[in-house]
C-alpha cells in the first residue's frame, strides 16, 4: 500500500514539476454552419447548413507546459433549414436558435516559446434558450378564382416550445485545432477549428418510429487570453 501511494505521488510530481500551474482567462468570438444530422429521406426535401455565430469567455488552467485544463462558457447561435426541391423548390423552414453552451477540454500544446499549435478534445452541455423559425410554406388552399397568384405563405415567427416534444438540454462531444502566439508573457492570440457533435436528439420521444435530429456545429474563431496568476 505504501508503494503504491508513493508511485502515485511521484506520477504527480513528475506531471506537475515541468512548469508552474497558471490560469488564463479570456475572449472569443466566431462564426459557425451548423447542420441537422438526422436520417430524413422524404423525397423533395433536403437539409441545408445555416450560418451563425458564438462569444465566449474561455478559462484555462495550465497544468504543465503541454496539457491545460480549459472551459469555455458561451452564447451560441445554431440552426438549420429545410428545403424543398423539385417541383417544390423555393419553399423551405428554417429554424435559428440560440443556446448557452458550456465546453469542457483538454487542452493539448506543442511547438515553440511563441508559436504554438494545440488541439482541444472534450464535451459539452447546453440549454436551448430561444429559436425563431421563418419560411415559405406550399398553400394547399389557393384562392380558386386565382390558383397561381398566392402559390406560397411566408411566415416568421417565434419557436414555440413543446414540452412533450422538445428537449432542450444537448450533450455533446467536441474537438477543435489552432495556433496561438505568445505576444507577451501575459497576453496570447490564438486562432482555432472546432466541430461540435450533438449526441442528444433535440426531440423527445413522443412518437412511434420517429427519426432522430441531431446538431453538428463547424466554428471558426479567434480570441485572446490573459495570463495572471502562478
Amino acid at each position: 500500500m505504501k508503494n503504491n501511494n508513493l508511485l502515485l505521488s511521484l506520477c504527480f510530481l513528475a506531471f506537475t514539476s515541468s512548469t508552474k500551474a497558471q490560469l488564463s482567462i479570456g475572449l472569443e468570438t466566431g462564426y459557425n454552419k451548423n447542420y441537422l444530422n438526422t436520417n430524413e429521406s422524404r423525397p423533395y426535401t433536403a437539409y441545408r447548413l445555416v450560418e451563425g455565430f458564438n462569444i465566449g469567455v474561455p478559462v484555462k488552467y495550465d497544468i504543465n507546459k503541454w496539457f491545460a485544463i480549459q472551459a469555455d462558457p458561451q452564447f451560441i447561435r445554431k440552426g438549420y433549414n429545410l428545403t424543398r426541391t423539385g417541383s417544390l423548390d423555393g419553399f423551405y423552414d428554417k429554424v435559428t436558435s440560440n443556446y448557452i453552451q458550456l465546453p469542457i477540454m483538454g487542452n493539448f500544446s506543442f511547438g515553440g516559446e511563441k508559436l504554438k499549435g494545440f488541439l482541444n478534445m472534450g464535451g459539452y452541455a447546453g440549454y436551448w434558450m430561444s429559436a425563431r423559425k421563418k419560411g415559405f410554406l406550399y398553400n394547399f388552399f389557393p384562392d380558386p378564382q386565382y390558383p397561381t397568384l398566392y402559390p406560397g405563405l411566408p411566415y416568421n415567427e417565434k419557436y414555440e416550445f413543446d414540452n412533450k416534444r422538445d428537449r432542450r438540454i444537448e450533450l455533446g462531444l467536441m474537438a477543435g485545432a489552432g495556433i496561438s502566439y505568445q505576444v507577451s508573457p501575459i497576453y496570447q492570440l490564438f486562432a482555432e477549428t472546432r466541430l461540435y457533435q450533438g449526441l442528444t436528439d433535440l426531440q423527445k420521444s413522443y412518437m412511434i418510429n420517429q427519426i432522430p435530429r441531431y446538431n453538428q456545429t463547424y466554428v471558426v474563431q479567434i480570441g485572446c487570453m490573459y495570463s495572471f496568476g502562478k
